[in-house]
């Protein structure tokens, strides 16, 4: 359950992170046409700074101020993103299936406790009448069956 609300959430974080990247985009592109129409006035049509109710340096320096908001935005919702999508495929500790003997769950040891591979002795107490401990005792190495791995 846990899961699909963390994957809805990167879903959510995502889409806004979209939207807000072509919102952006789509701002940048008319400024730059409206600043190079600008430029276009004053250099070559030669209208002078008045009917565009600010001096053309102003307009530039108002570029250079919301492209670079537009930007910090931008990288504070993709470093969101990013960390959120990190947390989410951290790897949990796998949750262990319950094993059942006869209706009775069981509860697994093994030692040593990193032991993989060999001939294991299997010793079966009863705990309770819903529990049983399996107690796995390693005997015999896997190096020992095999020969030294290479």
């Amino acid at each position: 359950m846990e899961a699909t609300e963390q994957t809805w959430s990167e879903e959510q974080q995502k889409q806004r992170l979209l939207k807000a990247m072509k919102f952006f985009f789509l701002i940048t592109i008319l400024y730059s046409l409206w600043i190079t129409l600008v430029i276009m006035g004053v250099y070559y049509l030669h209208l002078g700074n008045q009917w565009a109710f600010l001096s053309m340096e102003q307009w530039i320096l108002t570029a250079i101020g919301l492209i670079s908001i537009a930007i910090g935005v931008e990288c504070v919702l993709l470093l969101q993103y990013i960390l959120t999508k990190r947390k989410t495929q951290e790897p949990a500790e796998p949750k262990k299936q319950k094993e059942y003997i006869q209706g009775k769950q069981v509860h697994s040891i093994t030692i040593p406790m990193d032991a993989k591979g060999g001939i294991f002795s299997k010793t079966y107490i009863l705990i309770d009448e819903d529990r049983v401990l399996n107690i796995r005792y390693q005997m015999i190495p896997p190096n020992d069956l095999w020969g030294q791995q290479q």
